[in-house]
């Protein structure tokens, strides 16, 4: 049973990747509306200096409550993910 705990924190790991690799890897221009996108569809904005300087933000960003709640899932899911591999994986 702990094994599955571990590979069950392995896959979080794993998705909080998957997650986060769209979010901030993969833009595209919205030939309707000329907007940029990001690769979840949000529409991005130019993010303000003290992000760029402070987080390394790229020139365009989906705004702060994204930027919170991709960093909390991406970060949260990681540690969880880290905690249940060590659980699972610990010998007995």
């Amino acid at each position: 049973m702990r094994k599955v705990i571990g590979y069950a924190g392995a896959t979080i790991m794993a998705a909080a990747f998957c997650a986060a690799f769209p979010a901030y890897f993969m833009r595209k221009l919205d030939p309707v509306f000329h907007v940029w996108r990001d690769g979840w569809g949000r529409e991005l904005e130019s993010a303000p200096w003290v992000m760029r300087f402070a987080f390394g933000v790229d020139h365009e960003w989906a705004g702060p409550g994204w930027f919170a709640g991709d960093m909390l899932i991406f970060w949260g899911g990681l540690a969880l993910g880290f905690q249940l591999v060590r659980y699972g994986f610990k010998l007995s």
